[in-house]
């Protein structure tokens, strides 16, 4: 069952939105500024593998 939603509609879909940005890695953060939402920041993690012990000191 679905939760419906009345106040903040807006942002709830906003927020939805942005996690689907998020392409399977990632986090938002929300900035809440005087009782108000002021960003939502979203930042994608891209997934690597790679050792650093194959690189030479030199």
């Amino acid at each position: 069952m679905k939760k419906q939603y009345k106040n903040g509609d807006g942002l709830v879909s906003e927020i939805i939105s942005s996690l689907k940005d998020l392409n399977g890695w990632g986090s938002l953060e929300i900035f809440v500024q005087d009782h108000k939402v002021t960003q939502i920041t979203k930042r994608e993690i891209n997934k690597t593998n790679h050792s650093l012990n194959s690189f030479d000191d030199k």
